[in-house]
């Protein structure tokens, strides 16, 4: 079951990604489709902007596919690297 842990480690990885691929943010957002306020709540693993509103972050698999193209790896790919 998805849940806040692991919400957490697929941020965490997305994050790692795109860092060593020189990106910031705002350009892998863009270059997905998706925007950087989306971003940023994938790799915070949190569903809101709210931080006294519960819920893990659940991105779709047209997100993870797109974020995966931009980053140049499979989305699979992340998600073993996330142990998911």
């Amino acid at each position: 079951m998805w849940d806040q842990e692991k919400a957490t480690t697929l941020g965490v990885t997305l994050r790692r990604l795109r860092i060593e691929r020189g990106l910031s943010q705002e350009a892998l957002a863009y270059q997905s489709g998706i925007t950087k306020n989306q971003l940023q709540l994938i790799e915070s693993g949190r569903a809101s902007g709210r931080r006294d509103e519960a819920g893990s972050s659940n991105p779709r698999m047209a997100t993870l596919i797109g974020l995966a193209d931009v980053l140049g790896v499979a989305a699979s790919e992340i998600l073993r690297s996330a142990d998911l």
